[in-house]
């Protein structure tokens, strides 16, 4: 049913046919039965993160310098439908298909496709949060990760002066990161 409690049509035929509310679900059902568990169309992705809450892992990559905490950003971009040019960490959805009960291939994933293989340490957890994103609700599972190498991509921040342009709904995760980081380097 459309927001304004109309019925949706459908163009089958050359004619015009309404359907209740039933008929649409079972449409829609019918059609999510055609997609296999994994990665998904963008567009269907983006409505279903709508609607449910995703399961995600967020890395946020640290390393001390000069004395500072800082925080490596990657940027999303001009054309990012969702967060058009914002800095943010690197991170994934976690997919039914990942089945490593230790998040590895998860893992494997972010270094691989986010930080483009460069060299990491082991990822250290940090914290479990649900928030809002523009995206929709987010269950993050949060890990602090220095790098072993200087980064193939991306630029690192002064913990204390992230750009304005950095994902709001990540900063709060970030700061949980650099202080959970700090504690465990013994630097209060």
């Amino acid at each position: 049913m459309a927001a304004d409690g109309a019925c949706p049509a459908s163009n089958f035929g050359g004619g015009l046919v309404f359907m209740d509310e039933d008929q649409s679900l079972r449409q829609v059902v019918t059609l999510l039965k055609k997609y296999e568990p994994g990665f998904l169309p963008y567009d269907l992705f983006v409505q279903l993160a709508r609607l449910t809450v995703l399961s995600i892992i967020e890395f946020v990559p640290v390393r001390i310098k000069d004395g500072k905490v800082q925080i490596l950003l990657l940027d999303r971009g001009p054309k990012d439908s969702i967060w058009p040019n914002t800095l943010h960490t690197p991170g994934t959805v976690i997919r039914p298909t990942d089945t490593s009960e230790d998040f590895s291939h998860v893992f494997d994933r972010i270094i691989s496709d986010e930080l483009q293989d460069t060299k990491a340490g082991k990822p250290v957890y940090v914290d479990n949060i649900l928030h809002q994103s523009t995206r929709g609700t987010e269950q993050a599972q949060v890990f602090w990760v220095e790098l072993l190498e200087e980064p193939k991509i991306g630029t690192f921040y002064d913990y204390d002066n992230l750009p304005t342009h950095t994902m709001e709904s990540q900063r709060d995760f970030i700061a949980l990161a650099a202080t959970h980081f700090k504690r465990h380097k013994g630097n209060t």
